[in-house]
């Protein structure tokens, strides 16, 4: 029987989480090499469709989106995030929210050292906003990050309604974030789908282990 303090520490997880998680990464890494052996997969040319829609305010809207996977920019993000849900999932709940989408959004860099796809040129861009991205093409680190928040806010979500209007509100915020990095030039189309499995692949995977580990600080009472 699970008790008050199991219930402190527990994320909503689905129920065959080891299975989603191999299904998702599966699928990530799939899509990963498929798009690299067939560069027809890679929607190439899309970034560039996008980037020729440019105003500045798209271009503002872009670049303040390109921090979001900064490692300070993730913290502070992290932080706030923490002191939200504090006073409405508790600081054990809340911290676990916070653990969950960093170390998913982590497993991006085991995913592109696996797939490692180079950058696309920029070279068809006609409106270049100089951002330099760091690390490997596929998938998309930022999408990552944005996929693996809004799945770990969704486990904290008491109510059908909560869960809908976060998944509502944090799909809009993945949409947005897919669409600035196509229109900076530094992904593929397929690496920002990618990014989305990704994202939930690794958000299934630590909400699991987080209620793995936390069980052994929160020891069962028999009543």
């Amino acid at each position: 029987m699970q008790t008050r303090r199991d219930r402190a520490w527990a994320l909503s997880r689905p129920v065959h989480w080891i299975v989603w998680t191999v299904v998702l990464f599966a699928l990530t890494i799939a899509l990963g090499f498929a798009a690299k052996a067939l560069p027809a997969l890679r929607f190439a040319g899309l970034d560039a469709a996008v980037n020729r829609v440019n105003s500045p305010l798209l271009d503002t809207g872009a670049l303040v989106l390109d921090r979001l996977d900064h490692p300070v920019v993730v913290a502070v993000i992290l932080v706030v995030v923490f002191v939200v849900l504090l006073p409405l999932a508790g600081w054990r709940r809340a911290l676990g929210v916070c653990v969950v989408t960093g170390a998913a959004w982590l497993t991006t860099l085991v995913i592109k050292y696996v797939v490692a796809q180079p950058r696309p040129s920029t070279g068809d861009l006609t409106h270049l906003l100089h951002v330099s991205p760091a690390t490997l093409s596929y998938p998309s680190g930022h999408v990552v990050f944005a996929t693996a928040l809004v799945a770990a806010l969704a486990t904290v979500c008491r109510t059908t309604t909560a869960r809908t209007l976060v998944l509502v509100i944090g799909g809009l915020l993945v949409v947005a974030v897919a669409w600035s990095r196509l229109y900076v030039g530094v992904h593929y189309g397929t690496d920002v789908v990618g990014g989305v499995l990704n994202g939930a692949a690794g958000a299934v995977l630590m909400v699991g282990l987080w209620d793995l580990a936390t069980r052994r600080l929160a020891p069962r009472r028999v009543s």
